[in-house]
């Protein structure tokens, strides 16, 4: 299969599945990511606005962390401070992202990456934009954690050389 064939399948596969379904799995994630060695000793956590039927990590925000959400800026992703008024606006992508001005600059202790799909070898699929891959390649970051429904979760897949691995992915199941 190749990238957009997969994006296609996850898009539609997140789709089909029922609201209760999800939240069961959004619960799985979560609970994962706060028992999570690498979360629990980290100060700076970034985080993403879920868009459609993205897996919804917000509940996370209760944690005692400094979060991070991103907004694109032209072939760029920049990230800044979460603040609990901070506004949020579409993007041209239809993603929520923060209106801010101060962009974070310094390392972050734990990513949460989105994905439509994770390979067994810890490589991602994500919306084809390479917005993630070349924060992770350009910036300090400690530990990139995937996240994906049980269903995303694939063997195999052809990788380009600009894609980057993650250091691990967790995945919820029913």
């Amino acid at each position: 299969m190749t990238k957009k064939e997969i994006r296609d399948l996850m898009i539609e596969k997140r789709k089909n599945q029922n609201s209760e379904e999800k939240m069961i799995r959004d619960q799985h994630i979560i609970d994962q990511i706060i028992s999570y060695q690498k979360f629990i000793q980290a100060k700076t956590v970034a985080l993403f606005y879920p868009m459609g039927k993205e897996i919804n990590l917000l509940k996370l925000l209760k944690q005692d962390k400094i979060f991070l959400f991103p907004r694109v800026n032209g072939k760029n992703l920049d990230f800044y401070i979460y603040t609990k008024d901070m506004v949020f606006e579409k993007s041209r992508f239809g993603v929520l992202e923060p209106k801010a001005d101060q962009v974070y600059t310094d390392k972050i202790d734990f990513m949460v990456v989105p994905a439509l799909c994770i390979s067994k070898a810890c490589h991602r699929v994500g919306y084809g934009g390479g917005y993630y891959d070349r924060y992770i390649q350009n910036h300090k970051i400690d530990f990139t954690l995937g996240v994906i429904y049980d269903f995303q979760e694939l063997n195999h897949f052809e990788i380009s050389s600009f894609d980057q691995k993650l250091n691990h992915y967790i995945k919820g199941s029913l």
